[in-house]
């Protein structure tokens, strides 16, 4: 899954214009949130439990596409290997690359100036009304 990604490169902002793109940001903040507690890995159950939904396959594979574009890295996750079977599973543990990093840091921050500029505007609008009624 890795691989398959550094032979394509990174794009960090493909996610954007996909199907499903709020589902993927909403996946990219659980891990942005994860981030800012210090946590590293993510499994898929705790990116569900954070979003509140079911560990499903929709989920699985949007967490599969943000490896495929560079915002994930996958790593074996073997801490929960208890069977032969269990190793043969596959599992992985999901953690934000550098990458997927500074594109959630830039869409945070496009979001907020977008939004004080916003703000901003509403604010100069009630002005130029008062003063056009005055």
């Amino acid at each position: 899954m890795e691989g398959e990604q550094q032979e394509r490169g990174a794009q960090p902002f493909a996610h954007l214009g996909a199907p499903n793109a709020a589902l993927y940001r909403d996946v990219l903040q659980v891990f942005a949130r994860a981030k800012e507690r210090f946590t590293v890995h993510l499994r898929p159950e705790d990116v569900a439990s954070d979003l509140g939904r079911e560990d499903d396959e929709q989920l699985v594979q949007a967490l599969e596409k943000l490896v495929e574009w560079g915002n994930l890295r996958a790593d074996a996750d073997t801490g929960r290997v208890t069977t032969v079977e269990d190793f043969h599973r596959k599992r992985f543990l999901f953690q934000l690359t550098p990458e997927g990093h500074a594109a959630e840091q830039a869409i945070a921050f496009y979001e907020e100036a977008i939004g004080r500029r916003g703000a901003l505007q509403s604010v100069a609008l009630a002005d130029i009304a008062d003063q056009l009624e005055a």
